[in-house]
């Protein structure tokens, strides 16, 4: 019984951590959108209103204490975005391959700096590295996060994204299912083709 309200406790405070986390981006966003409203009218680098636009964005980055690398190519369509991802995340005992499509809300569709919001979902494959005679599995998850892209000309930029996956995996040691609940961070560059 012990065991299980650890787990609880563990999953609150992540869950509370990620809240927190949430918020302080939100925040960071609705600063940024009153500041673009304060900026004097001038063209924008980047324009998303005009017609649909590709992007693609290689990055980098953490989840929880492993390296993260990957490639995001997607679509936008002005206030929306439809995207494809996939990763590779480096573990100690085992190597996480998240391979997601993902829709965007762009919360800014005009200037520099362009927030978004995103949810998805996708295959989460886990390939152990070391251990004899263990297998790879793949199961369903989703994603939701934000982040926001810097351009510094019409065509390329710096993009930053956190977001939170969650997938159930079956326990060796119960019946049960167990939730698993993983932060993202990561810093990358986007490259925008009309």
């Amino acid at each position: 019984m012990q065991l299980f309200d650890r787990g609880n406790t563990m999953l609150k405070e992540k869950m509370h951590n990620t809240a927190l986390v949430f918020c302080l981006l939100f925040l960071a966003i609705g600063q940024i959108m009153f500041a673009q409203e304060k900026q004097k009218e001038e063209a924008p680098l980047v324009d998303l209103t005009t017609g649909s636009a590709f992007e693609l964005s290689p990055h980098t980055g953490m989840m929880g204490g492993s390296g993260v690398f990957g490639v995001r190519m997607g679509m936008n369509y002005g206030a929306l975005g439809i995207e494809a991802a996939g990763e590779q995340v480096i573990g100690k005992t085992a190597n996480l391959f998240p391979i997601t499509l993902n829709f965007a809300l762009n919360l800014v569709k005009k200037g520099k700096l362009l927030p978004y919001a995103a949810v998805g979902g996708g295959l989460f494959i886990t390939k152990p590295t070391d251990a004899i005679g263990a297998r790879t599995v793949s199961t369903p998850g989703v994603s939701f996060g934000g982040g926001t892209r810097l351009y510094l000309s019409e065509s390329f930029g710096f993009r930053m994204e956190f977001k939170q996956y969650m997938t159930s995996v079956s326990s060796n040691i119960s019946a049960s299912d167990e939730l698993l609940i993983f932060q993202e961070i990561t810093l990358g560059v986007s490259l925008m083709f009309k």
